[in-house]
């Protein structure tokens, strides 16, 4: 497992690592790196942000840092969709943009 560690401690720092490093999505169940979750809802972190990448950097911090409260409280208050029903809303997306395309 790569951290980014302060030089002087153990504390991990409020960098994200590099877009090259990548870890397993738990929703998506392939390989991501953090950039994809910092945007992934509408422009907002996932909600599983902090959960998938807490052991890697300091990203609370970070987000606190980069995201105005109102949007932290939107991506973090909200505990998302179950997985089936985000796999129904993708399927209706998937439905009116074929149905747009005929």
């Amino acid at each position: 497992m790569t951290t980014h560690q302060n030089e002087n401690s153990d504390t991990l720092v409020a960098n994200p690592p590099k877009d090259e490093f990548q870890i397993r999505c738990p929703r998506l169940g392939h390989q991501i790196n953090f950039s994809y979750c910092q945007s992934e809802n509408s422009g907002i972190p996932c909600f599983k942000t902090l959960d998938c990448w807490y052991n890697y950097f300091d990203v609370h911090a970070y987000l606190k840092e980069k995201l105005s409260e109102e949007d932290f409280q939107k991506a973090f208050s909200n505990k998302g969709k179950p997985k089936v029903m985000s796999l129904f809303d993708l399927i209706e997306q998937a439905k009116k943009r074929k149905g747009k395309q005929v």
